[in-house]
C-alpha cells in the first residue's frame, strides 16, 4: 500500500509542479517548493527500511515484511517498488506453471533489466506451451483435432523464435548500419548491368 501512495503522491507533485507556473513569484515559489517536498516523501516512501539483498541470477530479493520470496533484477538501487514489482511478476510465473523455468532463462540470458526479465518469463512460458500441445497432439487418434494441436505449438514455436530474437535484439542495441559504396568505372559511375551492348 506504501508503493501505491507514494506512487500517488509523486504523480501529484508533479502535477502540482507544473501547475506552478504563475505570474504570482510568491505563489509560484510556494508551490514550487510544495511539489519538491512531496516528491521527497514519494521516494521516501519507496526506500526500503532495510537493503535489500540480491538472490539468484542477480534479482533482488524482497524482504520478509512482504511475505513472498519474489525475485527482480534492478540497475538502480532498489527500492520498494521494485520489490513488488517482482513479487506480483513472480507470481504471475508460478501462477503460469513456469516459476523455476522463468528464472533460470531470466539467469540464462543474462537479463540486465524488467524488460529483459519479462521477456525472459513469456519465452519460458510459450516453451512450455508449446511442448506440452505437441505432446498432447502425440497422443490423440482424431486426425483433426492432432493437426490443430499441432499448429497451435507451431504457432507457439514461431512466437518463442521471434522473441528470442528480440530479446537479443534488446540486449545488443539493435543498431543497423547501412553501407553505401560508389563503384566508378573508366571515370563514369555505374549502375544496375555492366557488360554487353544495348
Amino acid at each position: 500500500m506504501e508503493v501505491v501512495n507514494a506512487i500517488k503522491l509523486r504523480h501529484i507533485a508533479q502535477q502540482k509542479k507544473l501547475i506552478a507556473n504563475s505570474s504570482h513569484s510568491v505563489r509560484t515559489e510556494f508551490d514550487t517548493a510544495v511539489a519538491a517536498n512531496m516528491l521527497a516523501e514519494s521516494l521516501e516512501l519507496l526506500k526500503p527500511q532495510e537493503p535489500l539483498q540480491k538472490g539468484s541470477g542477480g534479482e533482488i530479493l524482497p524482504p520478509y515484511a512482504f511475505g513472498m520470496s519474489g525475485l527482480e533484477l534492478a540497475l538502480k538501487e532498489p527500492d520498494l517498488l521494485d520489490a513488488e514489482v517482482t513479487i506480483k511478476r513472480t507470481d504471475l510465473a508460478e501462477k503460469a506453471g513456469i516459476f523455476e523455468m522463468a528464472i533460470e532463462a531470466s539467469e540464462s540470458v543474462k537479463a540486465k533489466n524488467s524488460i529483459q526479465r519479462m521477456q525472459a518469463h513469456q519465452l519460458a512460458l510459450a516453451h512450455k506451451y508449446a511442448m506440452e500441445l505437441m505432446a498432447d497432439a502425440s497422443k490423440q487418434r482424431d486426425p483433426c483435432f492432432k493437426v490443430k494441436l499441432m499448429n497451435c505449438s507451431a504457432r507457439l514455436m514461431e512466437t518463442y523464435s521471434k522473441g528470442a530474437l528480440a530479446l537479443q535484439r534488446l540486449q545488443s542495441g539493435a543498431s543497423q548500419v547501412v553501407q553505401v559504396q560508389h563503384v566508378q568505372i573508366n571515370g563514369q559511375a555505374v549502375i544496375g548491368n555492366v557488360g554487353g551492348r544495348i
